[in-house]
């Protein structure tokens, strides 16, 4: 499965992220995110989570304090996740966008099912 890639019907850069990553590749699927994002000149991305078991606290301070600033400089406005089924996951992705969430530039929404998620990034 293609980890990172833009949607061009929906208009949307599309992440997944599975399993425990480690920074080095946590940062590679997250920067081409923001490198399509810039690319296409668009602002919304679809993160699949749904397979991640952990997000490492080293992952998630480098996304807190480096890639979430960056990425509303690209253009980020509207994030949703399909969040993970393991509840560490899900935790750890909460976690990771608090921040981001109380700074209130990035609307990030969280869902279920993929389907919902695309509706909402379609209306928006």
């Amino acid at each position: 499965m293609e980890k990172v890639h833009y949607d061009s019907e929906l208009k949307v850069v599309v992440c997944a992220f599975s399993g425990t990553p480690d920074l080095e590749e946590f940062k590679g699927i997250a920067n081409s995110a923001i490198d399509l994002l810039q690319k296409h000149k668009i602002s919304k991305i679809l993160n699949d989570i749904s397979k991640l078991e952990l997000n490492s606290i080293e992952n998630q301070e480098w996304t807190q304090n480096e890639w979430f600033p960056n990425a509303e400089k690209k253009g980020l406005k509207y994030f949703a996740f399909v969040i993970a089924t393991e509840i560490f996951g899900q935790v750890s992705a909460e976690q990771t966008n608090e921040k981001a969430e109380d700074a209130g530039n990035i609307e990030i929404k969280y869902f279920d099912d993929e389907e919902e998620a695309r509706n909402w990034l379609k209306s928006k």
